[in-house]
C-alpha cells in the first residue's frame, strides 16, 4: 500500500441520509485516507443476470464509463459500492480490495475480482434485523387477515375477520446465514418450531432441527412457513422449482428474502394458482424490476414489493461501520471482516 490510501465510495449518495456524515467519519480515520465518492450503479436487470455465468449476454447491457467514472477508477485502491464494471482491472488496475454494500456478492465476483487477485469482503448481517422484521409482517398479515380487514375498513363494513394463531406452528428456514438467524430468533417469540435446512447439518441452539440439502423436500413436507434467504449460486438456481412445491404441505406459506434466482417463477406462480399454496410473499425477483409479463403478477394471494425489505437508515449504519473497521484492519495488515473467499 503506498502513503496514501484512495478509497472509493461508488454508490449514489442519495442512497444514504447521512452520506457526507459517514464519508467524513471514514476520512477521519487515518490522515493517509483519501475519499472519492463517485457513483457507478448498474441498471437491476443487469445485476440480476450477472449473478449466474454466462455472462455473454449481460457485457453488452453494461453502461460505458463516464470520464468521471473512469478518472476515479483510475485512482482507487479499495472501495464501497453496490456495483462493479466487468473486467474491472482495466478501468481500475490499482485496486485491491472491494467492500461489497450488501451481503449478495455474485454480480460483483463476476467484475473479475478473483482472476485479478483483487479481495472482496460483504456486509453479512447489516440489513438482518429489519429483514427478518419484514417477513414476520408478511406472515402475520396473511394469518391475521390483514387484507380482508383492510378491505372491510376501505367498505366501511364492520364484519369480524377471525385470523389464525401462528403458534405452534413448524417454520422452515432454507438458509441459515444472519437473515434466517434472525428471523429464528423472532420464531422462538412467537413459539413456532423452527427446521433449518444449511449446507452443513451441524445443529444450532436457535433451531429445533438442522438438515443438510439432501433433506430439502421432506422438510417442505412438514413446514406450515417456509423462508427462504440464500446467496445466489449455481447450486441454488431454481432450488425451488415444481417438484419443490410438490412437496410443500398443503396450505403453506413461502417467502423468499435472498435472491429470486432460487425460484423457478412459473412453478410459484402454478403453486398458488392450484391452491397448493396459502399464500406466498417476494421480495426479489429473477429479473428486476418484475416484468410486467410475469404470471406473478396475477397470482392469487402472492405479497410482491420490489426489493425493499430492508430499512436504510440502519443499514448503511451498520454497513458504513464494518467498512470503517475494515479500513483501520486494512491500513494496519490485519484479517478483514467478513471476507469472501473467491475462486
Amino acid at each position: 500500500m503506498s502513503e496514501r490510501l484512495v478509497v472509493g465510495v461508488l454508490y449514489p449518495g442519495d442512497f444514504n441520509d447521512d452520506f457526507e456524515g459517514h464519508l467524513a467519519e471514514l476520512a477521519a480515520i487515518d490522515p493517509r485516507i483519501e475519499i472519492v465518492a463517485e457513483p457507478y450503479v448498474e441498471p437491476s436487470e443487469l445485476r440480476s443476470q450477472r449473478g449466474v455465468p454466462p455472462y455473454d449476454n449481460a457485457r453488452g447491457l453494461a453502461p460505458p464509463l463516464t470520464p468521471e467514472q473512469r478518472e476515479a477508477f483510475a485512482r482507487i485502491e479499495c472501495c464501497l459500492t453496490l456495483d462493479l464494471p466487468f473486467d474491472v482491472v482495466e478501468a481500475a488496475p490499482r485496486l485491491r480490495w472491494v467492500q461489497a454494500l450488501g451481503a449478495g456478492v455474485a454480480h460483483l465476483a463476476s467484475a473479475g475480482l478473483a482472476e485479478a487477485g483483487i479481495r472482496l469482503t460483504n456486509a453479512s448481517g447489516a440489513n438482518a434485523a429489519s429483514i427478518a422484521e419484514f417477513v414476520f409482517a408478511r406472515i402475520l398479515g396473511e394469518f391475521k387477515q390483514v387484507r380482508r380487514l383492510e378491505a372491510n375498513q376501505r367498505q366501511r363494513k364492520w364484519l369480524p375477520v377471525y385470523g389464525e394463531e401462528i403458534a405452534g406452528r413448524t417454520i422452515g428456514l432454507i438458509g441459515f446465514g444472519p437473515i434466517n438467524q434472525a428471523v429464528a430468533r423472532r420464531a422462538r417469540a412467537f413459539d413456532l418450531r423452527v427446521i433449518v435446512l444449511r449446507r452443513s447439518a451441524a445443529g444450532s441452539e436457535l433451531a429445533d432441527e438442522v438438515v443438510g440439502p439432501g433433506g430439502l423436500h421432506d422438510m417442505l413436507g412438514r413446514c406450515d412457513i417456509v423462508v427462504a434467504a440464500v446467496p445466489e449460486s449455481p447450486e441454488t438456481h431454481e432450488l425451488l422449482d415444481a417438484a419443490a412445491f410438490a412437496a410443500m404441505r398443503d396450505g403453506s406459506m413461502f417467502v423468499n428474502v435472498g435472491r429470486g434466482s432460487l425460484v423457478h417463477e412459473p412453478a410459484l406462480a402454478g403453486a398458488l394458482g392450484s391452491g397448493r399454496l396459502r399464500a406466498a410473499a417476494i421480495d426479489v425477483a429473477a429479473v428486476e424490476p418484475l416484468p410486467a409479463d410475469s404470471p406473478l403478477w396475477d397470482a392469487p394471494n402472492l405479497y410482491i414489493s420490489a426489493h425493499c425489505s430492508t430499512a436504510p437508515s440502519g443499514f448503511f449504519e451498520v454497513v458504513h461501520r464494518v467498512f470503517a473497521d475494515n479500513l483501520g484492519r486494512y491500513l494496519a495488515g490485519e484479517p478483514l471482516l467478513n471476507e469472501v473467499a473467491l475462486s
